[in-house]
C-alpha cells in the first residue's frame, strides 16, 4: 500500500474514532465499573488497546468497537513510519470458575477481536492470537469477587525487529 493510500485509510479511521468519541463510545471508568483509585501493581503501556467484555461472555462492551478502531489507526500510523508491526491480541478472563472454561473463553474473545481487526484490513498473518484465561489479571480481586476490568482483550504492537513495543512480558510486580 502506498503512502497516499495509507494516509487515506488513516484519515477514514481517524474520522471513525472521532465519530465514536462524539457518540460516547470512548472507554470510560463507568463502562467497566472501575474504582476511583485503581490499585494496579504494574505500569500499563500507553499504546496497548483494551477491549472489555461483559463478564462470562464473548460480548464486547459498547466501547469495544472504538478500541479496535483505535488499534487500526495506530497500526496505520506505524506502517506509515516503517515496517508493518505484528499485532498481539491476548484474551483474558476474570478469576473464578473452571480454569479450562476461562482459557476457552479468553481465546474466543481474542479470536473475535482478531476477526474485527481483519475486517478492517489487517492481514491475518500479522496478528498473533492467544488466550491466557485468568492468569494475568489487570486488577486484583478478592477470591470469589468479580472484577470486570479483567474481562478483556489487549491489543499490543510488536516491532518488525521482534521486540515487543507495547507489551509487558515480565510478570507483574507484587508489592510487599
Amino acid at each position: 500500500m502506498g503512502l497516499r493510500a495509507t494516509m487515506r485509510v488513516v484519515t477514514v479511521l481517524a474520522g471513525m474514532v472521532v465519530a465514536g468519541v462524539a457518540a460516547g463510545c470512548v472507554p470510560s471508568r463507568e463502562s467497566v465499573n472501575l474504582p476511583d483509585s485503581i490499585p494496579v501493581d504494574r505500569a500499563l503501556p500507553a499504546d496497548t488497546r483494551y477491549v472489555f467484555f461483559a463478564p462470562g461472555t464473548a460480548e464486547m462492551t459498547r466501547n469495544g468497537a472504538a478500541a479496535i478502531a483505535s488499534a487500526v489507526v495506530e497500526d496505520a500510523r506505524r506502517r506509515a513510519k516503517g515496517p508493518a508491526p505484528r499485532l498481539i491480541v491476548t484474551g483474558h478472563t476474570d478469576a473464578g470458575g473452571d480454569p479450562a472454561a476461562a482459557q476457552r473463553l479468553s481465546l474466543r474473545r481474542a479470536r473475535l477481536v482478531a476477526a474485527r481487526l481483519q475486517a478492517y484490513g489487517i492481514a491475518k498473518d500479522r496478528i498473533t492470537v492467544t488466550g491466557i484465561g485468568a492468569a494475568d489479571p489487570l486488577l486484583p480481586a478478592p477470591a470469589g469477587q468479580a472484577e470486570p476490568a479483567n474481562d478483556r482483550v489487549e491489543i499490543g504492537f510488536e516491532s518488525a525487529k521482534g521486540a515487543a513495543a507495547s507489551r509487558l512480558d515480565a510478570p507483574p510486580h507484587h508489592p510487599i
